[in-house]
């Protein structure tokens, strides 16, 4: 019977389920924070016996003086040391033996003022003043806030580049957490408004699940250094391997390691100065309407709020499949405007019209209010639930 207990008891305590990316444990930054407070109730522990050891021997000595030990009227020789220790001078908490009484309060206070004030009220005060307490409860807060987000996104690097995109994102109401080595750029960061952030190495395995990469919906690396970037990635890809579910953006500083990171799992990866040399380009052979331009940027790089374009990609379950553009009534449910439809093979069908009919591996280009694109959003994705559950019956 011992022994069917002793193997019931290996069973249950069986080896814990070791992740794909490794026995890693997230860095806790709430956590850090918490010691620091700890250790500030640590260092009061000194000042705190010295006025409770001044305090409790006053009420002691006057209750053997006044020879009341029976506990009666401790709450009144408490009020008169307390009193005489903080030189306020009330009143006399006794009416007997006033002589030695007066005798015993002006030794106390020759002794155990300066013991009590200055070596344990100044001590606790002079602890508060250098803790910077107000900056510890904030941090703190700030990192329980962030281990509540999800579907956030992961800035690395605080520069010219992530500033831009901090403030669009921001812009859209997406919540973003930046990780950023130099803890010099502290007041920077914190002039420019970013609400959540943390002073690490990106590339770490803990850091990355200390800010909630698992909860992420995707991660921007824009480092002046290319090396940065490329650990950054295969770290987080590491973490996050679905790439339909985690979408990693780099910068590169050439094409060659542009190439590079989207080998090593980089969704996207842009290169200024080839980005910047093409637009001038195309300015150059297409000079454009100021008005369209401009209309094509705001789309481009988010910053309309009254019109967005999204993609919807027709997967090869979809019950879409085969139906045409008037039939699934997409503009008369949501609002939103199919412009283009991108064939598998590549090909671009514009303003497609209404007998246009969906195809496998089709994008559907739709265009329309931010507010339109999110029903556009849901009325595709209860095709696919719809499909799904019919499968499963």
């Amino acid at each position: 019977m011992d022994m069917d207990r002793w193997d019931g008891y290996k069973k249950k305590k069986k080896k814990k389920k070791i992740p794909h990316y490794g026995d890693v444990k997230p860095k806790n930054y709430r956590a850090v924070y918490e010691e620091k407070f700890y250790n500030i109730l640590l260092r009061l522990r000194y000042p705190a016996m010295i006025i409770i050891f001044a305090t409790g021997f006053g009420v002691l000595a006057m209750m053997i003086i006044n020879n009341q030990t029976d506990g009666t009227h401790v709450l009144n020789f408490l009020f008169h040391t307390v009193i005489s220790i903080s030189t306020v001078g009330y009143t006399e908490g006794y009416t007997e033996n006033i002589e030695i009484n007066r005798l015993f309060s002006v030794l106390y206070l020759i002794i155990f003022f300066p013991l009590a004030y200055y070596f344990g009220l100044a001590m606790a005060i002079n602890v508060f003043l250098q803790s910077n307490l107000p900056t510890i409860y904030k941090y703190w807060r700030m990192y329980k806030a962030m281990e509540k987000l999800t579907g956030h996104y992961i800035i690395c690097g605080f520069n010219e580049i992530t500033k831009e995109v901090i403030k669009n994102l921001k812009k859209r109401g997406f919540k973003v957490v930046l990780i950023e080595p130099n803890n010099s750029k502290e007041k920077e960061i914190i002039d420019f408004g970013v609400e959540y952030f943390v002073f690490d190495e990106p590339h770490k395995r803990s850091v990355l699940l200390g800010v909630g990469i698992e909860k992420a919906k995707g991660l921007i690396t824009a480092f002046e250094e290319n090396t940065q970037d490329l650990a950054v990635i295969v770290t987080a890809r590491l973490i996050r391997p679905d790439k339909d579910e985690f979408y990693i953006i780099s910068t590169a500083t050439n094409e060659g390691a542009g190439e590079k990171m989207k080998l090593l799992g980089a969704n996207e990866v842009i290169v200024p100065n080839a980005t910047i040399g093409r637009r001038i380009t195309s300015l150059v052979l297409h000079p454009p309407s100021p008005t369209i331009s401009r209309f094509l940027e705001q789309i481009a790089y988010g910053e309309r709020t009254d019109i967005d374009i999204m993609e919807i990609k027709i997967s090869e379950n979809s019950k879409l499949i085969g139906k045409t553009l008037k039939d699934i009534k997409m503009r008369q449910e949501t609002g939103a405007t199919i412009v283009a439809i991108i064939r598998e093979d590549g090909k671009m069908k514009i303003a497609p019209s209404g007998d246009t009919e969906i195809k496998i591996g089709d994008s559907l280009l739709v265009l329309g209010h931010p507010k339109a694109l999110k029903r556009a959003q849901q009325f595709f994705e209860e095709f696919e639930e719809e499909n799904q559950h019919q499968e499963v019956g």
